[in-house]
């Protein structure tokens, strides 16, 4: 499934990251620390490792050699009841042989190259652990020893036996040669019958005498026994560690989310309420995280723009304040609205009252507002040609304008209310049927709550890179008694 058919975006979540990274953060050093805390907790684990050579014995009970012993079952003979015993015999451990063994660990060479075997035993106590390994390797030792002697004890039981009836055989051979005629077809018969009687028992003596020479303790050798143990880092120890701080982690972002979706809309849409009760609210399309299409966007905010600069007249302008929840005005936001009431035909004054990066096209700057109102010229810059033929000019210039100070708005002389009547005043006599101030977040600068005092209609923006910052702008704003008529969230 897509993002957008399932409505989520890892941008969305990596926004709330953003948004929320003191949580976030927060929450994995506190993780952190709980983690090394449990694993710090965890008892120490020792582990000591015995080396054995696994020798093949096969070959003195048969007469091919066996090419190499089988590593894979030698391995599983290692976790035998008889091991265990001898662990629990030399290291005094308790509980059944399965618990035992669970302290054991063979390794082998899984490309067969090599016929040594590793026994490593892990254990609470150095000493312990030392001894547990050693006495693994002997007690996988004494047992493969005790097989080996079981083994030729059989091949030689058999063996005698074996012997027995060849004897009886050569015996009942050489009557029969002796009885024959000299020269007969009965004497060739029973020579030949006593030769192979004797070809028997030789092969059945000469297989005696190699299992008699076979040693059952050479069925192995511990090349190198088991040392003081080391302190090894204990998987489940680490494991707990890894899942305390994986939980931490996994509540920071759980407490993140509610945070900045508590009731609905990031950045706490109730808390701003609370904060400006006299104020509405306006959801713009999308802003709930759904998609909007480009039609539903501009109709918003072509609505918005209406309502905002609505009671205006061309020789009594209306005042309104734009002002954002970040650190730079709402620019793009205000460039849309200035897009619709020029499509509207509704005669608009924008006024920077901040800084930006952006870059505003056919923006007049200003160095000082309080010359401007008193100048003979336009505020506007050069008048314009009328919209249709046979209308009046414009004397204020273009229908939609743009003021920008050249410095800080308290440079240019913008934060005097003196200067921002005077602006108004002279807007409405040329023509503009609305004056609006763009500012940036009150708690970032004083020009959002100064101009919030002295205007007719405050609005809030929260976009959804700014949510994390609306209450402390809604704060701001209730502090200075700036009366906001509408929050629109973005």
């Amino acid at each position: 499934m897509s993002e957008l058919e399932s409505g989520f975006k890892i941008g969305d979540v990596v926004a709330m990251v953003v948004r929320r990274w003191p949580v976030v953060v927060g929450s994995a050093v506190i993780g952190l620390i709980a983690g090394y805390l449990v694993f710090a907790a965890a008892p120490t684990t020792y582990s000591a490792t015995a080396r054995i050579q696994v020798l093949a014995f096969d070959d003195a009970f048969s007469d091919t050699k066996s090419a190499e012993v089988d590593m894979s079952t030698e391995r599983d003979l290692v976790k035998s009841d008889a091991v265990a015993e001898a662990i629990r015999t030399k290291v005094g451990l308790d509980g059944e042989n399965r618990a035992i063994l669970r302290h054991i660990t063979v390794t082998t060479d899984p490309e067969g190259h090599s016929d040594v075997m590793a026994i490593t035993f892990e254990g609470d106590a150095a000493k312990e652990t030392e001894a547990g390994a050693n006495a693994a390797a002997e007690g996988y030792l004494s047992a493969r020893k005790a097989s080996a002697k079981a083994t030729t004890d059989k091949a030689l039981t058999n063996l005698n036996d074996d012997i027995v009836a060849a004897n009886k055989a050569v015996e009942e051979a050489t009557g029969a040669v002796n009885a024959a005629p000299a020269g007969s077809t009965e004497r060739t018969q029973a020579q030949a019958r006593l030769q192979a009687a004797n070809s028997a028992l030789t092969q059945l003596q000469a297989q005696q005498t190699k299992i008699r020479q076979f040693d059952p303790d050479a069925v192995g050798i511990i090349t190198r026994k088991a040392s003081v143990a080391d302190p090894v880092t204990s998987k489940m120890a680490l494991g707990k560690a890894v899942g305390v701080f994986g939980l931490f982690v996994l509540g920071g972002l759980a407490a993140a989310w509610l945070l900045d979706h508590r009731d609905g809309l990031g950045g706490g849409r109730r808390r701003v309420e609370a904060l400006l009760p006299g104020a509405s609210t306006r959801l713009m399309p999308g802003a709930e995280g759904g998609h909007a299409t480009p039609a539903e966007v501009d109709t918003a905010i072509d609505r918005l723009a209406v309502d905002l600069v609505a009671g205006g007249t061309p020789g009594n302008p209306s005042s309104v304040l734009i002002i954002g929840a970040g650190m730079e005005p709402p620019v793009a936001l205000a460039e849309e609205l200035a897009s619709s009431l020029t499509f509207a035909g509704i005669p608009a004054l924008f006024v920077l009252a901040g800084s930006t990066e952006r870059q505003l096209r056919h923006a007049h700057m200003v160095t000082s507002f309080a010359d401007l109102v008193t100048s003979g010229a336009s505020i506007a810059g050069p008048a314009g040609l009328p919209a249709q033929a046979g209308e009046p000019a414009l004397a204020s210039g273009p229908l939609v304008a743009w003021l920008r100070p050249k410095g800080s708005p308290e440079a240019a002389g913008l934060l005097r209310r003196a200067v921002i009547d005077s602006l108004v005043t002279r807007a409405g006599r040329e023509r503009f049927e609305a004056v609006v101030f763009v500012a940036p977040s009150p708690s970032r600068t004083a020009a959002g709550s100064a101009l919030g005092q002295w205007v007719g209609r405050t609005a809030l923006v929260i976009s959804s890179d700014d949510r994390s910052h609306a209450e402390a702008a809604a704060a701001s704003l209730a502090e200075t008694d700036v009366r906001v008529t509408e929050v629109v969230w973005t």
